[in-house]
């Protein structure tokens, strides 16, 4: 995930390109007298902002943002030569049809080796501010949902609880839990989807306890009984993150495990054991001891 600093670097990557293609422009311009300047002021401005760029870049897309700036000389020349010597002047200007000369004397063309290539890596900074925002918006209905779970054990409580003579609800199953949850998530998200199915795949499929359909987060319930205890829930947890990455509509899981009777012995180290923060389908899975 973009750190709140990495969105921002980004946003300000994006803004300078606008002054880039600016100065590029420039570089060609007719103005003889303030080229220098301009190419001095092209090539340090871009330098920095490549750096930059790279940096906040994830790996899977540093090939093609390098891609746009290496090119492939004389074949298809791109902004590391442009930025070398905007002003180098074509050898063959004055030698080849008017048809061929539509880009002006340069060597290198304004647009096919400075402005087509740089909106490309444009386009790349934009994809992954994208993808930092949607990261950033599951992972906090990730820990809004923690939030909600770390007091599961007190609200079921309660509810269990006798009052005026009338009896709490019952407990003594999964299918118990997973009532009182879907209660408890419709008073938070608005679209609460029960029982939700993943696309069949080799032999068979995967259903989700809920989906919230806005936020495109699975949530499973799971109780701890004297047939179920922390090495078969985390068996059963390994599989249904397998299967829930399957959804279309699921980006993220979150797993609530209620355990009444404490049979969990390092709930801590259970959570962080089964919690993920892969960024294409973060998990996060919280303990609520009785």
């Amino acid at each position: 995930m973009e750190s709140p600093g990495g969105v921002h670097q980004l946003g300000s990557l994006v803004e300078e390109v606008q002054r880039l293609e600016e100065l590029g422009r420039l570089s060609q311009g007719e103005r003889a007298e303030d080229a220098e300047l301009i190419v001095r002021e092209l090539q340090e401005r871009y330098a920095r902002w490549y750096a930059a760029a790279l940096s906040a870049l994830p790996s899977e897309l540093y090939a093609r943002f390098q891609g746009e700036y290496e090119g492939k000389y004389p074949i298809n020349p791109k902004i590391k030569h442009f930025v070398k010597n905007p002003r180098e002047k074509w050898a063959l200007y004055a030698k080849v049809p008017r048809f061929f000369k539509s880009h002006g004397p340069w060597q290198y063309p304004l647009a096919s080796s400075f402005l087509d290539p740089l909106r490309e890596q444009k386009q790349l900074l934009l994809l992954t501010l994208g993808r930092g925002a949607a990261e950033a918006g599951v992972l906090g209905v990730l820990d809004r949902l923690s939030r909600i779970s770390e007091r599961l054990a007190q609200g079921l409580a309660i509810a269990q609880r006798e009052s005026r003579g009338r009896p709490g609800i019952r407990l003594e199953d999964e299918y118990d839990l997973q009532r009182f949850l879907h209660a408890l998530l419709v008073l938070h998200f608005a679209d609460v989807r029960p029982e939700e199915s993943t696309p069949s795949r080799a032999g068979g499929s995967y259903r989700i306890d809920f989906l919230l359909k806005r936020e495109r987060v699975a949530v499973e319930a799971k109780m701890t009984s004297s047939s179920l205890g922390a090495k078969r829930i985390r068996d059963q947890l390994v599989g249904d993150i397998f299967g829930y990455r399957l959804h279309p509509e699921a980006v993220g899981l979150f797993a609530v495990i209620y355990d009444p009777a404490r049979r969990i012995d390092n709930p801590r180290g259970f959570e962080e054991g089964m919690s993920s923060a892969d960024p294409d389908f973060p998990v996060r899975v919280v303990v609520a001891g009785g």
